[in-house]
């Protein structure tokens, strides 16, 4: 068929790589379909006739004519309208262009200017299309759209292309107030040749407009040239993927031609945006839920959240989900909310003014959390200025869970205190400097949120809304990088702890007997001991014990590959066989670190062969010494001892009994301040417990009376029992 096609010369008529193929080689374009897609008289048996609605009988034309080939349907992709949903047809119309091609080497050369986000566009998706730019077809037969500003002899053929109202005036003696097509149509242009020019029919594509934009927002070169040419590039601009052959591109086609530079310095390109199902967005689909409805349940902070920390800005699709934005709300909003709401409910209780900490805080707890949030400030900010607003979100996440689930955590009892003591007040200052300075960096990803906690927190010698506050500077006196070091250490070691309480089903709340670490890194050791306490209590543990040796936890099993060293050694795989299986520990885990262990092996004609063993050639078990469960991550090795003594099931038990009664406190909706009496009972087991550790129970649930009874209104809780079979009976009274 295509052959036919270029035998008559009609496809150049309707298809662009048609009409480039034949550009040139003397065929002519014929096109004989009018405006409407309806044959023209030129094919006089369809005259008039819709194209689409002529296939069947051009078909049994040929059929007739004994001129098909062949009748079949292909199932392809095809343009529609997207408003009618009518199918389209490719037809060659008259144009006017820009010679792109004639400034291809200024367009690559204003590409290489510019820093694109994510950096694969610009060699990628941008740079491709610039090198293989055409000229721009930039006329549009329509009659909204800012006219073209040719004007044209009919006679003659003389052209003039006016460059402004003034310019017009002056040739044709009418300034147009109005520049809309139905007036501009009406000024005529004397012509030398004695006759009239009159402008062209077309307007311009609304792409030129855009393309304008640097220009035409300043009105330049009639206006503001001093103020234009200090902006000019801008500094940044952000759209959409599909821009790489739009707006990007007609900005540095207009920049390129003008000025032989970029019209932008940085570029942030995002991805789309599509329904759940991987399809576009469609309002007669309906496939995506209201915005309105999105933002009235979850908050536009929320959704505004999840599209900056998604794929979307690294100008990848992204699949829209409802359950994507609840999780942003969930993790993230509402964390940071609960650490306001803490700070807000202990200071107003403590009547405390808010103030930030003092230069040099006593605790370090304190001392950790301004660091970190010096260091919050540093990398989003460095995130920020780098365009990276996916990377800029990561240490606000991070920042969030240091608060809630360390800092405020750990310092928890310092807020329990009755008194206002020193180390209370640094407290209460760590936390509000912390979160002032949280929700100024956060505030450009949750503007919302941000600001209504600032309308709280904020002095009176600060800003009106968050939003007028500067960005803050990293305050170097506040960095202590080796505590955070040594917390980070702490942190992990109590990570890898959870994670074997987690994997074994043992509770955080059952007491341990000890637990072991072994790193050989100096540095982490010293931040670990230096930290025994908070470890073992973080991990609830009796003991902690240190070790430079994984020996102390773990034992080494080993044997040679067979399938890896057979081929190499033959006839004397088993003796070295035997060698391997005798490897000391050290030997094995300088194998495992990646070092190249060689080994003498006497042969059976008594010959002594050297190997070199590495860890593909050995099958090396870890095995645990008895009732430790061991992790390792990194350098660190974390050993935990699940034996659970009488003594450590009956303290398990009553910090579950605490926990349930904290529970049942907020149940009844009891503020943090009220005291209670508490009425227990229980089987002889939890009975013990309660009279070796229930002054510990009474203290932590603020009960200012406690009595061992069975009455009426008490409350099943569940207590740390084999396969639960005690259970606490449980009424707290309000005083």
């Amino acid at each position: 068929m295509i052959l036919l096609q270029l035998r008559t010369g009609r496809a150049s008529g309707f298809g662009e790589d048609d009409a480039r193929v034949l550009k040139g080689s003397g065929i002519p374009v014929i096109c004989p379909v009018d405006a409407e897609c309806r044959f023209t008289q030129e094919v006089g048996d369809f005259a008039g006739l819709f194209v689409k609605d002529a296939d069947k009988a051009i078909i049994e034309r040929l059929k007739a004519e004994g001129k098909l080939v062949k009748r079949d349907q292909i199932l392809h992709a095809y343009p529609h309208c997207w408003r009618c949903s009518s199918p389209l047809i490719y037809r060659a119309v008259g144009s006017w262009f820009v010679g792109v091609e004639k400034i291809k080497k200024d367009m690559l050369e204003a590409n290489s200017q510019i820093y694109w986000v994510p950096e694969h566009i610009k060699e990628g998706r941008f740079g491709k299309w610039l090198e293989g730019a055409r000229d721009w077809a930039i006329s549009r037969s329509r009659f909204w759209g800012n006219p073209l500003p040719i004007w044209r002899c009919e006679d003659c053929g003389k052209t003039i292309c006016v460059g402004s109202r003034a310019e017009l005036k002056e040739l044709s003696g009418v300034y147009p107030e109005d520049l809309h097509k139905h007036f501009v149509d009406k000024i005529t242009i004397p012509c030398e040749c004695g006759k009239t020019m009159t402008r062209v029919p077309e307007v311009l594509d609304c792409w030129f407009e855009s393309g304008a934009m640097p220009y035409a927002q300043n009105h330049y070169p009639f206006e503001n040239k001093e103020f234009f040419d200090n902006h000019f590039p801008s500094d940044f601009i952000s759209e959409g993927l599909d821009q790489t052959r739009g707006w990007f591109y007609t900005l540095t086609v207009l920049a390129a031609a003008l000025f032989k530079k970029p019209a932008f310095k940085t570029c942030v390109v995002s991805g789309l945006v599509l329904a759940s199902d991987g399809k576009k967005m469609s309002k007669s689909l309906r496939n995506y839920t209201d915005p309105n409805e999105v933002i009235n349940s979850f908050g536009a902070d929320a959704l505004r959240l999840f599209l900056v920390h998604s794929a979307v800005v690294k100008a990848e699709d992204l699949r829209y989900s409802d359950e994507g934005v609840r999780e942003v709300m969930k993790s993230i909003i509402i964390p940071l909310w609960n650490a306001y709401s803490f700070f807000v409910t202990y200071a107003n209780i403590d009547k405390v003014t808010a103030s930030p900490a003092p230069a040099n805080p006593v605790n370090p707890l304190d001392q950790w959390i301004l660091s970190e949030t010096q260091t919050l400030v540093e990398k989003v900010g460095g995130a920020l200025d780098a365009y990276d607003l996916n990377r800029a979100v990561d240490p606000i996440l991070r920042f969030i869970d240091l608060l809630n689930n360390w800092y405020i955590r750990r310092s928890r009892r310092r807020f329990w205190r009755s008194e206002n003591d020193n180390d209370k007040l640094e407290a209460y200052g760590a936390l509000y400097e912390a979160l002032k300075t949280l929700i100024t960096v956060a505030a450009p990803f949750m503007p919302f949120t941000t600001d209504a906690i600032w309308q709280n927190l904020r002095r009176p010698e600060d800003k009106e809304s968050v939003h007028l506050e500067d960005f803050p500077a990293v305050n170097e006196k506040r960095r202590d990088k080796s505590l955070e070091f040594r917390m980070a250490s702490v942190m992990s070691a109590v990570s890898i702890g959870r994670a074997l309480r987690s994997q074994y089903n043992i509770k955080m709340r059952q007491p341990l007997g000890k637990a072991e670490l072994v790193t050989r890194n100096l540095d982490e050791k010293n931040a670990l001991v230096e930290m025994a306490d908070i470890i073992r209590e973080e991990l609830n543990v009796k003991e902690l014990i240190f070790s430079d040796n994984e020996e102390a936890l773990i034992e080494y099993e080993v044997k040679a590959n067979f399938r890896v060293l057979g081929k190499e050694l033959g006839k004397d795989m088993k003796a070295a066989a035997a060698r391997i299986a005798a490897l000391s520990h050290d030997e094995i885990r300088s194998v495992i670190e990646g070092a190249t262990l060689s080994i003498d092996v006497t042969c059976d004609d008594k010959s002594v062969r050297s190997i070199d063993i590495t860890a593909d050639k050995l099958d090396i078990r870890r095995n645990e010494k008895a009732a430790l469960r061991v992790l390792n991550e990194g350098t660190l090795t974390v050993g935990l001892d699940t034996e659970i003594t009488r003594e450590l099931k009956l303290e398990g038990d009553i910090r579950d009994l605490i926990r349930g009664i904290q529970n049942m406190r907020k149940e009844n909706g009891l503020e943090v301040t009220d005291r209670i009496e508490l009425y227990i009972f229980g089987s002889d087991s939890l009975k013990e417990a309660w009279e070796r550790f229930g002054e510990t129970a009474a203290a932590e649930t603020l009960a200012v009376k406690t009595e061992w009874v069975k009455t009426d209104g008490q409350i099943t809780l569940e207590s740390a029992g084999d396969e639960g079979e005690d259970s606490w009976l449980v009424k707290i009274v309000k005083v």
